[in-house]
């Protein structure tokens, strides 16, 4: 059973009938008899030698010509394996074998050619999967930030390449890094204190006398330093998973590391040195691993931007912590623990916590976890507890094992080893990366219910999480985690086939980007981001972010998944106005440095101006269409097919309403302001005078501008 045919990958013709065909079939059954020299050297069937470089291409057309020859509409490739049709040979093949099997996909191939693979069945045959090209596509603007290389889809689509090898290059970038960070903060919140000094009122004076170093500088100087040092405490807890990352270090330590990381600027504020920063110095920025004096460490859980967003009270005595703690890193929700509502009111039992079992279900496992956190006061500074923990609440611990008197002092570290070591905290891990990659919320046994469909999706949602936390347990590498992720059905699905719908429930389909995601899209694919100059904000981090579903890790913490109005609106200005910006500006270069127009020039009009067509124009029209639709919408589609029909006809519109336009004086030639190419975007250096485009007499760019503003609306591009 050596040879099954390939019912579950897609293979193109070329590939079956190296991979399978001639190496499964004609090599070890045909050769023998059907080659120079053989038995069946004389018969019209002649395989080539295997010296020759083209030896498949010969075969594979040579079987083809006997694959067109039928006897009573059986094809004699199909007939003579058999021993039929005065096969000189007999008999050589089983009916019911598998080279047969094979045989058969061949001639059917020839009817129905696959030239290209562009997705295929799941192990389950349930899901169609992207082939390796579109994955590592979409897996390079989600996870990096860029478009991949042209030399990277060349060597997946021939082979040469092997998809993990292709994430493994990419997930080793430092934009990996930055995504990560992102992504963890979805779930940590603790950008919540970038703005303005928010973090470094975090800081006590009497433990750290030196938080506001930088106030005896003046000016632009102060303000720099002090926003560097701020940002810098606030984004401690995700530079510790960064530096996790980068270094390739145990994930473990995100709970664990006896160190935290500081820049030049925090540093100084926690007191780990007392060289103050040059402000002029980017290598300042930079985060490196220490230890702050006097301060216990344990990963992320003790910084006080992580305990400051997940505060307590005196009568909460960190119940929320332990609430939080679960829910991140042991993907346990303690609500959901009790099965109704409770009224602590209703209940008339001393204690009701501890005694009362409506209570007792939920406290037994969060209460010992809070007392973890003893030594943390609410705004997350560490103050041990020299009172004794309450008597009225469970002993600190962790499930059934209650924390030793001498590991009291460092309580939090001793959580931190006793988490880390339980099968949940993987777990908890893959399913923040499984919603990270796709957006798609996680199936429970609530939100599943007894739909028979849901529970069936559920089951095998829960088979990749186990899969997966089992990758991430084997050596405890993220980035292995995500490169296996990436190629699981999870993140590769696009479609269903047929029957098998239900699986979609929890299937990679084509998220919505985020304001973040979006962003770094637009930039990679036409070359700018979406902004007015190069030293302003980008309008989706800040001025849409919100708008455009995104969160401020303060009031707004969950990102919105279904587009509204606004969110309408919102693309479709960006839309307007990046094509705005950016046509002219790709015209401007020669045509091999251009992203979005190699194959036109803006001169190049379809008609001429007495109405005659112009055919080449319009070819070379098309042709520009379907490398758009592939740079922008990753969709390969023919030059005559509907939608780049489509595309044309809007080009032709537009262009033919601008000309009107223009002839008739209702139109000036001159471009708006904001959509003129005058100078370079990033160095902001003026072009010389023969390269600038400040005008459109012929309509051309004008367009070209409704045609880009049109595919950076379409669905395909706003989703990934």
């Amino acid at each position: 059973m050596g040879c099954q045919p390939a019912a579950r990958e897609c293979l193109t013709d070329e590939a079956f009938f190296r991979d399978q065909v001639q190496a499964q079939v004609l090599e070890p059954v045909c050769s023998g008899c059907h080659s120079a020299g053989g038995a069946g050297a004389d018969s019209s069937f002649l395989l080539a030698s295997a010296a020759l470089p083209d030896r498949n291409d010969r075969d594979r057309a040579t079987l083809a010509d006997l694959a067109g020859l039928e006897r009573d509409g059986t094809s004699l490739v199909l007939l003579k394996p058999l021993g039929r049709e005065d096969h000189g040979g007999g008999s050589v093949l089983a009916s019911n074998s598998d080279e047969m099997a094979l045989l058969r996909e061949f001639v059917r191939r020839l009817d129905a050619p696959i030239t290209s693979c562009a997705d295929g069945p799941d192990a389950d045959g349930q899901l169609v999967l992207m082939s390796p090209a579109l994955t590592f596509r979409k897996a390079s603007l989600l996870l990096a930030g860029r478009l991949p290389r042209p030399d990277e889809l060349q060597a997946l689509r021939e082979g040469a390449l092997s998809l993990p090898s292709a994430l493994d290059a990419l997930l080793a970038e430092e934009a990996f890094v930055d995504n990560t960070v992102e992504l963890w903060n979805d779930r940590l919140l603790t950008d919540r204190f970038l703005p303005g000094d928010d973090a470094l009122d975090l800081l006590e004076y009497d433990r750290f006398p030196n938080a506001y170093w930088f106030d005896g500088f003046d000016g632009n100087v102060r303000n720099r330093m002090r926003s560097r040092s701020n940002a810098a405490l606030a984004r401690e807890p995700l530079e510790i998973l960064g530096r996790i990352v980068r270094e390739g270090r145990d994930w473990r330590e995100l709970l664990t590391a006896d160190w935290t990381v500081v820049n030049g600027y925090s540093a100084v504020s926690l007191g780990v040195t007392g060289d103050l920063p040059d402000v002029d110095d980017p290598a300042q920025e930079r985060f490196f691993a220490a230890s702050i004096p006097d301060h216990p460490h344990a990963g992320v859980l003790t910084t006080p931007a992580f305990l400051a967003r997940f505060p307590t009270t005196d009568t909460n005595r960190n119940r929320h912590r332990a609430r939080i703690f679960f829910d991140r890193f042991l993907a346990t929700d303690l609500l959901a623990l009790a099965e109704r509502p409770i009224d602590a009111n209703e209940s008339t039992v001393h204690n009701p916590t501890s005694n009362d079992p409506t209570c007792s279900v939920c406290h037994a496992v969060m209460d010992p976890v809070a007392g973890a956190f003893q030594n943390w006061d609410d705004l997350g500074r560490w103050e041990p507890f020299e009172e004794g923990w309450h008597e009225e609440m469970r002993p600190p611990g962790f499930g059934d094992v209650d924390m030793p008197s001498a590991e009291l002092p460092n309580s939090l570290q001793w959580l931190a080893q006793q988490a880390a070591d339980d099968p949940r905290f993987a777990t908890a891990t893959v399913r923040t990366v499984l919603v990270g990659l796709t957006d798609i919320p996680l199936l429970t046994a609530q939100t599943a219910g007894d739909d028979p469909v849901r529970r069936a999706a559920l089951a095998r949602q829960d088979e990749l999480v186990a899969e997966l936390a089992g990758v991430l347990r084997a050596d405890w590498s993220y980035t292995a985690l995500v490169r296996e992720a990436v190629q699981s059905w999870w993140f590769r699905a696009q479609d269903h086939v047929d029957g098998s719908a239900g699986v979609l429930h929890q299937a990679g389909m084509a998220q919505r980007l985020s304001p973040e995601r979006l962003d770094r899209k637009i930039e990679a694919i036409v070359g700018r981001p979406w902004q007015r100059d190069v030293d302003d904000d980008r309008y989706l981090l800040d001025r849409y972010r919100l708008l455009f579903g995104g969160i401020d890790s303060n009031a707004v913490t969950k990102r919105l998944r279904e587009p509204d109005g606004v969110m309408v609106s919102v693309g479709l200005r960006m839309a307007t106005e990046v094509a705005c910006a950016t046509v002219p500006a790709d015209f401007v270069l020669a045509a091999e440095q251009r992203r979005l127009f190699p194959l036109v020039e803006r001169t190049h009009v379809p008609e001429t101006p007495d109405g005659f067509a112009v055919p080449e124009v319009e070819q070379g029209i098309r042709d520009n269409l379907v490398f758009l639709f592939d740079r922008l919408l990753g969709e390969s589609v023919a030059a005559n097919h509907p939608d780049v029909d489509a595309g044309y006809g809007l080009w032709l519109e537009a262009w033919r309403e601008h000309r009107d336009l223009l002839a008739s004086d209702q139109l000036s030639e001159q471009l708006p302001s904001r959509c003129r190419a005058t100078r370079d975007f990033t160095t902001e250096a003026q072009l010389p005078a023969d390269r600038r485009i400040e005008s459109d007499p012929d309509g051309t760019v004008r367009a070209w501008m409704a045609v880009t503003a049109w595919l950076l609306t379409d669905y395909r591009f706003l989703y990934e």
